[in-house]
C-alpha cells in the first residue's frame, strides 16, 4: 500500500488487514522452540520430542522444523528466533494508513478451517484491496502452503499465469 509501483500482483495468505488480539499458539510454539537445548540435541526426532508439549498438532510441528538446521556438529534455527519471539506481538500489528487502495490484482488464500479470515473482515480487504479474489483451501487451517501445498501452489500459478 504504501509503494505499490513495486508490486504488480500480490498473494495474501490467510491474513487480514486488520490487528489481532491474539496470534493463535505461537508465543506457545516460540518458547517451545526455544526451549529445545540446541548445543545436545542429538536428531530432528529428539526436537519433534520437544517440542510436543508446546505444539501438540504433528502438522504444525513438522512445519517449524523445517526451520532447524545443522551446521556441522551443532543445530541452529534458520529464522532469527530470538527476534520473533522478542516482537511476537508486533506480528499482529496492522497500522493504520493514510494511502489509497492498492488496484492490482490480489489473491487472498483462506484456510477454510482458520479464523484469520471472516466475513466481517472482508470489507476492510475489499476497500484496501478492491481487486480480491477469495480463494478457500478445504483441509486446510492458517498454515495454508504446508497443509496442501499442492492446492496451495496451483492456485497461486493460476493467479500469477493471469
Amino acid at each position: 500500500l504504501l509503494r505499490p509501483a513495486l508490486v504488480q500482483r500480490l498473494c495474501v495468505v490467510d491474513i487480514s488487514p486488520v490487528r489481532y488480539t491474539r496470534l493463535s499458539n505461537f508465543a506457545d510454539y516460540v518458547r517451545g522452540m526455544r526451549s529445545l537445548d540446541l548445543a545436545t540435541l542429538a536428531d530432528r526426532a529428539g526436537a519433534d520430542r520437544g517440542l510436543q508439549p508446546y505444539v501438540p498438532d504433528p502438522v504444525v510441528r513438522s512445519f517449524l522444523l523445517q526451520n532447524l538446521r545443522r551446521d556441522g556438529q551443532s543445530w541452529r534455527w534458520q529464522m532469527n528466533l530470538d527476534l520473533l519471539g522478542d516482537h511476537l506481538e508486533e506480528l499482529g500489528y496492522w497500522p493504520a494508513l493514510d494511502v489509497g487502495p492498492f488496484q492490482g490484482p490480489t489473491l487472498w488464500l483462506a484456510g477454510a478451517e482458520s479464523d484469520y479470515i471472516t466475513p466481517e473482515r472482508a470489507p476492510v480487504m475489499r476497500s484496501l484491496f478492491p481487486k480480491v479474489q477469495l480463494v478457500r483451501v478445504k483441509g486446510a487451517g492458517h498454515w495454508v502452503h504446508s497443509e496442501q501445498p499442492d492446492v496451495f501452489l496451483s492456485a497461486l500459478r493460476k493467479f500469477m499465469d493471469r
